[in-house]
């Protein structure tokens, strides 16, 4: 115990020191460490390694990460608002409840992440792998989203009105009882998806790949699709 409350002690004196001088953190290695509820707005670094660290509740305000690895770590309840994330890990991490507002994810994986309940208002994952998340009752009101990779992820209640999602892939996913009205699937690859029940009044399908997808429920008026194809899904609700 004392051992890893020295690990924190200089972990911390670290990180406020690079705050303070303004300047790049390069490398940190704070792998299983418990920093719960700690303070590290506006940190700009490269190459943390957090496997497994516990980030729950963590200010996080406007911090700026490169080549990153936060695998498996807890960042529950974290507020990540105008956060700037490019080129890390996140896969299997745990994001539940995050404040993401104007947050940015980009050429990232987070693979089985979970981002359920995040508020992702108006931010940007475009280029980054979420294959297997979840963003269970997330709001991803206006977010850009294009070409990322969503295939099988689940979007259950989620809020994706106004989303740019052009040329992403849905393979498989689940998007059941979303709200994603004006939302922009132009391009996306949606084989085998399931919109049951979801809201997608005025969204743009053209040029969207929809074989397989499952429709029963949802509510598409005044949604754009190819030519014949809205008479093909009409016969499935």
């Amino acid at each position: 115990m004392g051992e890893q409350s020295n690990d924190l002690a200089k972990v911390m004196e670290k990180i406020n020191r690079v705050r303070l001088e303004e300047g790049i953190l390069d490398y940190l290695e704070i792998g299983g460490l418990d920093l719960s509820f700690s303070d590290l707005s506006e940190l700009r670094a490269d190459r943390i390694m957090a496997h497994g660290t516990n980030l729950r509740g963590s200010e996080l305000l406007s911090v700026s990460l490169r080549d990153c690895e936060f695998d498996k770590a807890n960042l529950e309840s974290c507020n990540l608002e105008e956060a700037d994330i490019a080129d890390c890990v996140l896969s299997e991490a745990n994001l539940r409840k995050a404040q993401m507002k104007y947050a940015h994810i980009k050429i990232s994986t987070c693979i089985e992440t979970c981002f359920d309940e995040v508020d992702f208002y108006h931010g940007h994952l475009s280029g980054t792998t979420f294959n297997e998340a979840t963003f269970r009752q997330a709001n991803l009101t206006g977010i850009i989203a294009i070409e990322a990779y969503f295939d099988e992820a689940v979007f259950v209640g989620a809020i994706l009105i106004d989303g740019n999602f052009e040329g992403s892939d849905f393979i498989k996913a689940n998007l059941s009882e979303v709200q994603a009205r004006n939302a922009n699937f132009s391009g996306a690859d949606l084989t085998g998806a399931t919109l049951w029940n979801g809201h997608f009044q005025a969204a743009d399908f053209t040029n969207a790949k929809l074989n397989d997808v499952i429709w029963k429920g949802a509510n598409i008026e005044g949604a754009k699709f190819d030519k014949g194809v809205r008479e093909q899904i009409l016969k499935q609700l």
